[in-house]
Formats: C-alpha cells, structure tokens, sequence
C-alpha cells in the first residue's frame, strides 16, 4: 500500500536554507524565498551562500526532514516550495503538520501563519482554505527552528496535504 498517494502527501520540494533565526527574528523577516521565487538564484544564508535544492520524501508519512535535507543546527529557518496542479479552479484545504513555527503561502497569498515552537503536533495539525486556480499552483512553507537544544526539540521537519472539506486528499494533475 502507499500510505503516501493514499494520504494525499506532497513528497517532492524544493527546499533552500538555512536563513538566521536568532533571537527568533527570522519569523517576521522576509527572506528572499518570500519576495521572488527564483530557482536558480542562490542567497545569502546563515553562513554564505544557499541555493534551491531538489528534494524528494519517501518517509511514508511525507515527512521532510529539514535536519537531514539542508543542515541540523538551532535557530534557522528553511522554506520548501512545490507545484501544484489542478485541472479545474477549486477550493482545497491546506493540512500541515510541524513541531516547529510555520508560514504558509498559496499563489503568494498567505494562508497559514503560526509563530509556535515544540508545542506539539498531530496530522493535520494546522489547516487553512484557499482557492487553487486551474493549472499550477506555488506553495511555499517557510518553517523556523528555534534554539532549543533539548532532545524533543530536535525535530526540524514537516508534512504536507491538499485535501478537500472533509480530509479527502486533492491530488496534483503532474
């Protein structure tokens, strides 16, 4: 079975980071990812120079691991972005799940927008509605690690469905 076309995750990313998140500053500053999506453009980082890369989950619950995909270190910020394709204009719930703080933009219209850390997570834990438009979509989730060191603040991670009113997942079309 394959709980992750069963579940409607969003596996495939393009993922860029670490950002500064100091002081947990780097919630309420817009990073380059926020002002132009650009993937072939490289940023000052944390430490030098990022740059967009490909990213492919095959946790069989869409889990992205920021930790393991860019870098574990405390206080950064990362954003992951993906196509979404939909023949038709309709509207769709957003579901996402993190232990982490989250930010949340479809077709650069924000849609979730939570500045919590480690206060816990379930599937589905954040969801928000918004009106894809027929053909691609971009949807960009900036996720913040704070500076905790502690073992259950640790996890740098998060997952991702598109799913109708009642939890029914909305594939992509491509």
């Amino acid at each position: 079975m394959d709980l992750q076309k069963l579940m409607g995750f969003v596996v495939h990313w393009k993922l860029i980071g670490p950002f500064d998140n100091t002081d947990r500053k780097g919630f309420a500053t817009a990073y380059p990812p926020e002002r132009e999506l650009d993937f072939a453009a490289s940023y000052d980082g944390k430490h030098g120079q990022v740059a967009w890369i490909d990213h492919g989950t095959e946790d069989d619950h869409g889990k992205v691991d920021l930790n393991k995909a860019l870098v574990e270190e405390k206080s950064v910020v990362g954003y992951a972005a993906a196509e979404f394709f939909v023949e038709q204009a309709q509207t769709v719930q957003f579901r996402l799940t993190s232990l982490n703080a989250v930010r949340l933009w479809v077709n650069g219209q924000p849609v979730i927008d939570r500045h919590i850390y480690h206060s816990g997570s379930s599937l589905d834990q954040y969801v928000g509605e918004a009106r894809l438009r027929a053909g691609g979509n971009i949807i960009l989730v900036k996720i913040c690690q704070n500076e905790q060191t502690q073992s259950w603040a640790k996890p740098w991670a998060f997952q991702f469905r598109v799913c109708d009113g009642v939890g029914t997942p909305v594939s992509s079309s491509q």
